[in-house]
């Protein structure tokens, strides 16, 4: 029996990467794990709600609204993604 290591989102943080390159318009190369969706993106709240209704539609997960301020990087939307794909929120 092999145990394969994963990154914990890595599952998920391609499809949530391309989702955020496309609603905030960036650049293939420009988004980050840790790039701050508003301080270095010029994003907005707005645009943020966005990205995630966007997300938990077509990757059927459900973000409790009390996290969305928590997400402010590829790799905290990526973990909250995963956390909370197929019901499985710890919260």
């Amino acid at each position: 029996m092999s145990h394969q290591v994963v990154e914990p989102s890595a599952e998920y943080r391609d499809k949530v990467s391309a989702i955020v390159i496309e609603e905030l318009e960036l650049e293939e190369g420009e988004l980050t794990d840790n790039g701050h969706f508003i301080d270095d993106y010029e994003s907005d709240s707005l645009s943020l709600i966005t990205v995630v209704s966007r997300i938990e539609k077509e990757l059927g997960v459900a973000i409790p609204s009390e996290e969305l301020g928590e997400l402010v990087n590829l790799k905290a939307l990526a973990d909250a993604v995963e956390r909370y794909a197929g019901g499985n929120g710890n919260g």
